[in-house]
């Protein structure tokens, strides 16, 4: 099997396409944003429980009509760009299909969010050696779908799968010094669609990794083996991952923010989240490793995330995200901190991208944070975001 390449392969194009028919998603055509007077109250139709308990904004009020409705802002991915057959308001005339002209809080094509998906954007981010943060968001991940749903992918998944193989079979080769040196052999199998690592599986087998997938699809990628660990004095070292939630205002121009505040996940503890938060978490983290400012780290947090929306906004859709003007997003990006060597013998913390999901749930943001709705909102549908808790990245 060392034969066998574990270099980087873009998908072929034919298979965003057989994803996008997968997801009975149609591209929508273009249109013209639609300009608003600037006191203008917008009728906002949802069905996000969490949207109607918390956002408050005066320039807001909600509708139970799609046909009254400004703003669609709904839980699902939104698929059909055509006005409703009802729709008589002048700002959405009856149109070409895929017209709609009212502002719906999604993107066509979710190219960063689809697990067998996210590994293609993250490694069109070439190499840069003139700073010191990472390379590419997921310079040590590589993602092999193994999908069976609807659609199957057979071209598409047998490249991935063989760069997978490549890889295993490489570090398998390897003598024991090899692992020692922080290489090792172990794999995630996780299902491309559920969370709290149920059904999820690490192993060091081949075999076990093949077999794992008769059960469920599942996404293979590479174990993160030297995480930054975090003292909990209840616990000890722990693994923890971090979550940002991050809003694109457009495609073209990318405009992206961050929310300000992050959330936080530890191992071995239910309910720690709601128990260490992240104004708790700097400067503990920042005592524990007093070299490393959480500024700094951020700073290079932020960079993987503007590095990956560049990537997937770099090719026109279905490869990439569509430009839609009427279209807004919201995502969550989870990440863990890991340890990596340079060259000139400096240890330093690099991001590790592992999931973005497209309309995350917020109850955690909406309960500490009341006005966080108002902020999205504020950000994404009234360019106000000078007096939010959001940060510009792009």
């Amino acid at each position: 099997m060392l034969d066998v390449s574990s270099s980087t392969p873009e998908p072929p194009d034919q298979h965003y396409q057989a994803i996008l028919e997968e997801n009975k998603e149609k591209l929508p055509l273009a249109i013209s944003p639609v300009a608003y007077p600037r006191d203008h109250v917008f009728r906002v139709y949802t069905d996000v429980q969490q949207v109607l308990g918390h956002l408050t904004h005066p320039r807001f009020t909600f509708t139970q009509s799609e046909a009254d409705a400004d703003i669609l802002y709904n839980f699902s991915h939104f698929k059909d760009y055509s006005p409703p057959p009802t729709c008589t308001r002048p700002h959405r005339p009856p149109g070409p299909r895929l017209g709609l002209a009212l502002t719906v809080a999604s993107v066509p094509q979710p190219a960063v969010t689809a697990g067998g998906v996210l590994h293609a954007p993250a490694e069109r981010v070439p190499p840069c050696s003139l700073r010191s943060g990472p390379p590419r968001p997921l310079c040590d991940t590589c993602h092999c779908s193994l999908r069976e749903v609807g659609r199957p992918f057979p071209r598409a998944a047998t490249v991935l799968g063989r760069r997978c193989l490549g890889r295993w079979a490489r570090r398998a080769a390897q003598p024991t010094p090899y692992a020692l040196r922080g290489q090792d052999n172990h794999w995630i199998c996780k299902p491309w669609n559920l969370a709290r690592s149920l059904d999820t599986h690490i192993t060091r087998s081949l075999h076990s990794v093949i077999r794992h997938r008769e059960s469920t699809p599942k996404v293979v990628s590479k174990y993160i083996e030297s995480p930054v660990l975090f003292l909990r004095e209840d616990v000890g070292k722990v693994k923890f991952d971090v979550r940002y939630v991050v809003l694109l205002r457009s495609v073209k121009p990318l405009t992206l923010f961050v929310y300000d505040v992050f959330w936080l996940r530890f191992s071995n503890r239910s309910l720690c989240l709601s128990q260490v938060h992240y104004d708790e978490f700097i400067p503990e983290f920042e005592k524990q490793y007093p070299e490393f400012l959480w500024k700094r780290v951020e700073g290079e947090i932020f960079q993987a995330f503007t590095e990956l929306f560049q990537a997937a906004c770099a090719k026109p859709p279905p490869l990439g995200l569509c430009d839609y003007a009427s279209s807004r997003a919201v995502y969550a990006i989870d990440l863990m901190l890991k340890w990596d060597d340079r060259p000139d013998g400096r240890r330093v913390i690099q991001p590790q991208i592992l999931e973005v999901n497209f309309n995350p749930d917020c109850e955690r943001a909406c309960r500490y944070h009341p006005t966080f709705f108002n902020d999205v909102f504020s950000t994404l549908y009234l360019d106000e975001p000078s007096n939010c808790h959001v940060s510009r990245l792009v």
